[in-house]
């Protein structure tokens, strides 16, 4: 059964994914309401050290909003202080610059930069956005002490199940390793 935050994390992303194509005066006007808030919340919930789980999606999640703004889908000013929609990459990236200097204040100002230089780069490359979110937070968990260890859990966990999947297709395949009652219905005979 999913949890709540994995499903909240889902209807999210199709979310964004419907204003990419829906009637446009309403994707701007979501846009300009909602993406910055969208944006820090996801970042607020990602790099809370007492969450663990959903990095895939948090990735998945914040490498389109930056998709987004990288591609000019957004054609409305984000803030007031944008007077040229064609701003509003630069205005995210200070945007988001503040908002982890803010946050973060251990955080060296070319420390951020990179960051946020390589949630710009990587973001059409989910694997790469993902290991670049997850070195950041390890950053951030060093810094104040945290464990890290949990960053990893939801790759070790698809790769054990990838294992154990393997495993149980090798087993299948050798009469006589299972027991008669392991073995799905539709293979016996």
């Amino acid at each position: 059964m999913r949890t709540i935050s994995e499903l909240g994390l889902e209807i999210l992303q199709i979310m964004l994914r419907k204003f990419q194509t829906c009637d446009p005066q309403a994707a701007q006007t979501f846009y300009q309401v909602y993406y910055l808030e969208t944006m820090q919340h996801i970042f607020a919930v990602v790099a809370e050290c007492s969450h663990t789980s959903g990095l895939t999606a948090h990735s998945q999640i914040l490498a389109n909003l930056f998709v987004i703004v990288e591609q000019g889908l957004i054609k409305v000013p984000l803030a007031a202080e944008v007077q040229d929609p064609a701003q509003n990459l630069l205005y995210v990236q200070q945007f988001m610059a503040n908002l982890l200097k803010t946050a973060f204040p251990h955080l060296q100002d070319n420390q951020i930069k990179v960051i946020i230089e390589g949630f710009v780069t990587l973001d059409q490359d989910i694997a790469g956005f993902k290991e670049h979110l997850r070195d950041f937070l390890v950053q951030i968990r060093e810094a104040t002490g945290n464990d890290t260890a949990d960053l990893y859990l939801e790759d070790r966990e698809q790769t054990l199940k990838r294992a154990a999947e393997e495993k149980r297709k090798i087993q299948m395949s050798v009469p006589g390793i299972l027991n008669p009652h392991e073995i799905p219905e539709d293979m016996q005979d």
